[in-house]
C-alpha cells in the first residue's frame, strides 16, 4: 500500500484533488505540447538544412578546345540542378 492511501481518503483531500485534477491536467497538457513544439522545431531546422545541401547548384568546368576564344577566357562553365544530374545534358 502506498503511504498516502489513508490521506487520500479524507473527504477535505479528495475535494481538493478532485477541483485541482482538470487544471492539473491542462498544465500538463500544455507541458507536454511544448516539449513537441520544441521537437518540430528542431525537426524542420533539420529538414531546412537537408533540403538547402539537395539544392545546391553542381559547377563544371570544360577544359578549352583550343579555339582563341576558349583560350582567352577558358572554358565552358556550366550550373546544372542536382536533380537533372542523371539526364542526359542538351546536345550542342
Amino acid at each position: 500500500m502506498c503511504r498516502w492511501y489513508p490521506l487520500k481518503r479524507k473527504p477535505w483531500v479528495r475535494r481538493i484533488l478532485d477541483y485541482c485534477r482538470p487544471d492539473w491536467a491542462a498544465f500538463r497538457a500544455e507541458v507536454a505540447m511544448k516539449d513537441v513544439d520544441k521537437q518540430v522545431e528542431a525537426l524542420h531546422e533539420l529538414w531546412d538544412k537537408e533540403e538547402k545541401e539537395k539544392q545546391k547548384p553542381i559547377y563544371t568546368e570544360l577544359a578549352p578546345d583550343g579555339s582563341n576564344a576558349q583560350e582567352l577566357l577558358s572554358g565552358e562553365m556550366r550550373l546544372t540542378a542536382p536533380w537533372m544530374r542523371d539526364k542526359r545534358e542538351p546536345s550542342d
